[in-house]
């Protein structure tokens, strides 16, 4: 592999799924890389994809929710020692049906609070300030 290719960063789309005060959160399963650690629903952004498009099918794929309002927050560039990530976060205000794990991931409703007391996913911590930031301030959302 060249090193441009490497240094292309991985798009990937964040649901923050939020339901009354608490969001929802996944376990890693077991032969992924970085099992065990928490993070938000999501996945990577296929070619000729929107975020939009890839929340909606990835949320569908992994959670068998349908999305019905969601909103582009921003977006956030991590780098692990393997690889970088563009991280387009959303969050999901309305969705239909119950999240259930279709992807053999432990789920989670968690408050901020309660999510900063697990082992979350690194690239997870900046996006996590972020949007507690903005719900706190944002009496809308």
């Amino acid at each position: 592999m060249s090193w441009e290719v490497r240094l292309k960063p991985l798009r990937v789309v964040v649901g923050i799924v939020k339901k009354q005060e608490k969001i929802l959160i996944g376990q890693r399963p077991i032969g992924k890389p970085y099992s065990g650690y928490w993070e938000f629903p999501g996945g990577k952004i296929e070619e000729n994809e929107s975020g939009q498009e890839a929340l909606t099918r990835e949320l569908y794929e992994e959670l068998g929710v349908q999305v019905e309002t969601a909103y582009f927050c921003f977006e956030h560039t991590h780098t692990y020692p393997d690889k970088t990530v563009l991280l387009e976060i959303w969050l999901v205000s309305a969705f239909s049906g119950e999240p259930y794990c279709k992807e053999n991931q432990i789920l989670r409703w968690v408050t901020f609070t309660e999510m900063m007391e697990l082992r979350v996913l690194e690239g997870n911590l900046p996006i996590v300030e972020k949007i507690k930031n903005s719900l706190s301030s944002a009496k809308s959302l």
